[in-house]
């Protein structure tokens, strides 16, 4: 089994597990998360604002599994007031031409409708020489989207590696590029023997 891991700041990114025993487990992670980055940011948060994020959290981890494919999400929660943004994380065995593969991952030659989808490599010192794209497009209800893709190939592990997320407020978005390009640097590769207790 291969795991993704980072070494970012823990307190803006948060690794959300995506199979829970139980709905008071679910809950109570939400309900710990919530408390910890209000209080990081905050001496003496207001309950509701906790309970506010603490539902945020919960809506997240109870809704994306099985619905996105992903075999791991992280969430990047820098500002408690607002819903953290899900990174996710997909592994499939290594196939056919290398930046063929690489660039479809990374959706370089989708539909770009709104302008331009933005191409180009992306090395990290652990993961080498991918590639990194910003695509756009309006929702059917006329919202700016935004897609932040990146894809690696690792022959270490006959995998190509792909980390996409998906934002509704492209400023927002490109305000935090350099810490979304940063959190693409510090990630890393490792084998989890079967069974471990991951995500």
């Amino acid at each position: 089994m291969i795991f993704l891991e980072t070494d970012s700041d823990p307190a803006e990114w948060l690794l959300m597990p995506l199979r829970w025993d139980s709905i008071d487990e679910r809950q109570e992670w939400a309900q710990m998360n919530a408390d910890m980055l209000w209080r990081l940011r905050e001496k003496r948060p207001k309950r509701r604002e906790i309970r506010s994020l603490a539902k945020r959290l919960d809506m997240l981890a109870e809704g994306i599994p099985g619905r996105i494919p992903a075999h791991q999400v992280f969430l990047y929660a820098p500002d408690p007031r607002r819903i953290p943004l899900a990174f996710y994380a997909l592994t499939v065995p290594a196939e056919g031409d290398r930046a063929t593969q690489l660039r479809e991952a990374v959706q370089a030659d989708l539909d770009s409708p709104v302008r331009p989808t933005e191409v180009g490599t992306f090395t990290t010192d652990r993961l080498g020489e991918g590639f990194r794209s910003l695509r756009y497009w309006n929702s059917r209800g006329g919202a700016s989207m935004v897609s932040l893709n990146f894809a690696w190939r690792s022959k270490e592990f006959g995998i190509d590696l792909s980390v996409r997320t998906v934002a509704d407020d492209p400023d927002w978005l490109a305000a935090h590029l350099d810490e979304a390009d940063n959190f693409a640097r510090s990630l890393w590769l490792t084998a989890v023997a079967e069974g471990s207790p991951v995500a």
